[in-house]
């Protein structure tokens, strides 16, 4: 069965080139360009993973982890920031929100295939 993964990046690049990268190792993906409609469709689709930008309109992804968080469908679904500050700041705020873990941009196709298994299995 397919593991489902929901992006949720406002660079249309990378959204399409990660969405493309997953999907060739066998991951159904849905995407969303803000943290607003990633909400939303992982409401819906209740991914399995989720790779969320930070800095993004109408919703950070900081808020979209909160909201997350607090939905029980959505409760076991793991959470992985894509940042490209390495700020340890910024990445200490998303492990306090709940985040599992982050990947650091930009990122090889290795980086984030390894990620991904660490945490899909």
């Amino acid at each position: 069965m397919k593991q489902n993964i929901l992006i949720v990046e406002d660079n249309l690049d990378i959204r399409e080139n990660t969405t493309e990268l997953l999907e060739l190792f066998n991951y159904n993906v849905f995407s969303a360009n803000d943290g607003e409609k990633g909400l939303n469709m992982a409401v819906l689709q209740t991914p399995d993973l989720i790779l969320c930008d930070i800095q993004m309109p109408v919703m950070n992804g900081y808020h979209l982890l909160e909201h997350i968080r607090r939905v029980p469908s959505l409760v076991k679904c793991r959470f992985l920031f894509f940042t490209a500050s390495a700020e340890k700041k910024e990445i200490e705020m998303g492990l306090l929100l709940g985040a599992d873990d982050y990947i650091i941009k930009p990122f090889t196709e290795n980086d984030l295939l390894d990620k991904v298994r660490k945490y899909l299995g």
